[in-house]
């Protein structure tokens, strides 16, 4: 997981209905229906009412990130679900969580995000949840990716993922990574192509799934241009905003819900009317 830093975050509750209103506009689905596209559900499917849901801050590694917690807290309290952060951090933040009978938790350290269900011990993580988060993003903004071109940048956990679920979905990846053994290793294992030529692939693709966090150079950006850019920081100039026709980007909001929606459907969900 790419860290984030406090600038980052300190902004997160206050646009959360903006960024739900973005969702609307450039996909079609507005928050919760994205998280439940992701794992391949409907709204209706499950109730998320009366959930409670405990943030527990964690203060291992680089310590805790500023307004972290409680962001996550309410972007599920967006959801219908009852959240609150923890009075204490670590184990004894675990505790209490517990202790208050919290069926979720979310907990994050400098490697893993993960949101746990108490009910079975099943969990959902960070990386998955972006990557489905965002691939539903960016086929809702296509109208669909079934034989299409998709480029994605990063080869690593989120990019990796994505790739996937997108191959699946009967898209042809092409795949950019200055790894070039992590490149390959993905290209294998979903049969797709390879580029070493970034910005010749920004040029000649429509569709972008970014799991970078490099600077994407305008110049190279195809007019009409969709992306999908999960990576961060936000990776685009001004030449590439002008040019693109859609960029869907924010920096938690939208890998936690589907992280709350996952981990809620383990023992919520309900048969598809």
């Amino acid at each position: 997981m790419t860290r984030l830093t406090d600038e980052m975050v300190k902004d997160i509750i206050g646009s959360l209905d903006s960024t739900n209103d973005m969702l609307v506009s450039l996909t079609g689905m507005d928050t919760l229906e994205l998280a439940c596209d992701a794992i391949g559900i409907v709204p209706e499917m499950l109730d998320l009412r009366g959930i409670k849901v405990g943030v527990v801050p964690v203060t291992s590694g680089k310590g805790i990130i500023k307004k972290f917690s409680e962001s996550v807290a309410e972007i599920v309290r967006k959801l219908g679900m009852e959240a609150f952060v923890t009075e204490y951090a670590d184990v004894t933040g675990l505790a209490e969580a517990l202790s208050s009978g919290a069926e979720m938790i979310f907990m994050a350290d400098d490697i893993k995000f993960i949101a746990i269900n108490t009910t079975n011990g099943r969990f959902s993580n960070n990386s998955f949840s972006t990557a489905a988060g965002y691939v539903s993003a960016l086929k809702g903004a296509a109208g669909g990716l079934a034989g299409k071109d998709v480029l994605v940048i990063g080869a690593g956990r989120v990019g990796g993922i994505a790739a996937e679920l997108m191959a699946d979905m009967g898209a042809r990846i092409t795949i950019f990574d200055i790894d070039k053994n992590a490149m390959k290793e993905l290209s294998d294992r979903i049969n797709a192509k390879m580029t070493d030529d970034l910005s010749g692939a920004i040029s000649s693709h429509v569709l972008v799934f970014n799991a970078s966090p490099a600077a994407i150079d305008g110049r190279d950006v195809k007019e009409g241009t969709i992306f999908s850019s999960p990576g961060i920081p936000f990776s685009f100039d001004e030449t590439g905003i002008k040019k693109a026709e859609k960029i869907i980007h924010d920096p938690l909001d939208i890998g936690a819900a589907v992280m709350a929606v996952q981990c809620a459907s383990f023992s919520r969900l309900k048969e598809r009317q």
